[in-house]
């Protein structure tokens, strides 16, 4: 099996920024044997019970196992090739998050790239896809809001003799919202930043085709054309469906309103990286890609 570090070296984008601390992800994106069999095996092998493994596996393709230090993930990734797993192994830093990305919210389709009205220059030849990944990001919102207020206490009244007519009364109210986004990631041969299309806010007149009345439609439209004009690309939309992806927790407000909001964005980021540089490590059967 090759060694998808050495592959992944293309896929590094330029002038990215290195921290003092560097963090290494491995990520298994295709397991050897089925989940049963493989949790006890490799329970020792990461330090977790054969029930913590299973659950880990669960989650399904690309699994992101550890974030360790470069000699201990290269350590780990060596003992889960050596159980003939599809392995890889990166600097965090170099997973560029999709608010780094090339955004395609006015794209324009050529005869043999893509352009973007509002990025005079700015093109992306169709020779030069790598991959196109769809996928989903959830938004959830969440607001606890607590109350106190005074209300009238017939049985404070009767036991004060009318002294205190109020009692003190406390309550929460929560409410949630819940989003969710359909993205398409384009990673490049060159290595070059990717691009994104998101599902809302893009504007569709560039497809050169009549617009869908919604949203989604359009999506998948600009997603169907994409695959016609880069037919050497890997597809795969297996993120669409993941119900399990590392998630981003943010807490704002005080004691009295707190609005807590979790995202799947940046997991999903990750997720796509991943699959980007297993694409870019060779990985091309029918079986763990469509096309």
């Amino acid at each position: 099996m090759p060694d998808r570090l050495d592959r992944a070296a293309q896929f590094r984008s330029k002038g990215a920024a290195r921290y003092a601390c560097i963090v290494h992800v491995v990520a298994i994106t295709a397991l050897a044997t089925s989940i049963d069999s493989e949790a006890p095996a490799l329970a020792p092998v990461l330090g977790l019970t054969a029930y913590e493994t299973r659950l880990l596996l669960t989650a399904g393709r690309p699994t992101l196992i550890r974030r360790a230090d470069e000699s201990t993930a290269l350590d780990l990734a060596a003992k889960l090739r050596g159980r003939g797993h599809d392995v890889v192994a990166f600097d965090e830093s170099d997973a560029i998050p999709s608010g780094g990305m090339i955004d395609m919210r006015r794209l324009r389709v050529g005869q043999s790239s893509l352009s973007l009205d509002d990025r005079a220059g700015e093109a992306l030849p169709f020779d030069d896809v790598l991959a196109l990944i769809v996928a989903r990001h959830r938004h959830r919102t969440g607001t606890s809001t607590s109350t106190s207020e005074r209300k009238f206490s017939a049985s404070r009244a009767l036991i004060s003799g009318g002294l205190v007519m109020t009692t003190m009364v406390k309550g929460e109210t929560q409410t949630s919202t819940d989003r969710s986004e359909h993205v398409l990631y384009v990673f490049r041969r060159s290595g070059a930043t990717p691009w994104i299309l998101r599902e809302q806010g893009s504007h569709w007149s560039g497809l050169g085709r009549p617009p869908a009345p919604s949203s989604i439609e359009n999506f998948r439209l600009a997603v169907g054309i994409l695959r016609e004009r880069a037919p050497r690309a890997v597809y795969d939309d297996r993120l669409v469906s993941r119900k399990t992806s590392p998630e981003r927790t943010e807490t704002a407000g005080v004691a009295m309103a707190r609005t807590v909001t979790t995202s799947s964005e940046g997991g999903i980021d990750l997720l796509a990286h991943v699959l980007a540089l297993w694409v870019a490590g060779g990985a091309r059967d029918e079986a763990a890609f469509h096309r």
